[in-house]
């Protein structure tokens, strides 16, 4: 995965079109993606990236987090608490797994036959 292809990632993610995304978003965000990859690749104990045509060389499971980081930091930065709040959520639970050794997190509710809540 380079940088480009987490950059298309987060954009599908936070449910811009690639109209807005060239039209409106693509300068800023482009501007500001390496130190923000940089940023969550340190936090997930991985090699920063020079460029957006840098490879990020990193397991499925850091690449998957790495992108919801991403998505993260991109939310804040244009304000939006709630898009903010739902993907680190998401990222906490992807870096747990990819920093843990987890091999999946499933998007499931606790069974209450299981003793779960």
């Amino acid at each position: 995965m380079t940088g480009h292809d987490s950059y298309n990632r987060c954009m599908a993610l936070l449910g811009y079109t690639a109209a807005e995304n060239e039209a409106i978003l693509g300068k800023t965000f482009l501007g500001r993606m390496p130190e923000i990859i940089n940023q969550i690749a340190a936090d997930l104990k991985l090699s920063g990236v020079e460029s957006l045509d840098t490879e990020i060389d990193a397991t499925a499971a850091k690449t998957d987090a790495l992108c919801y980081g991403c998505t993260m930091l991109l939310a804040l930065s244009e304000n939006d608490g709630a898009k903010n709040q739902l993907f680190a959520n998401i990222y906490n639970a992807k870096r747990s797994a990819a920093l843990g050794h987890t091999a999946t997190i499933e998007d499931v509710l606790p069974s209450t036959v299981s003793g779960g809540i």
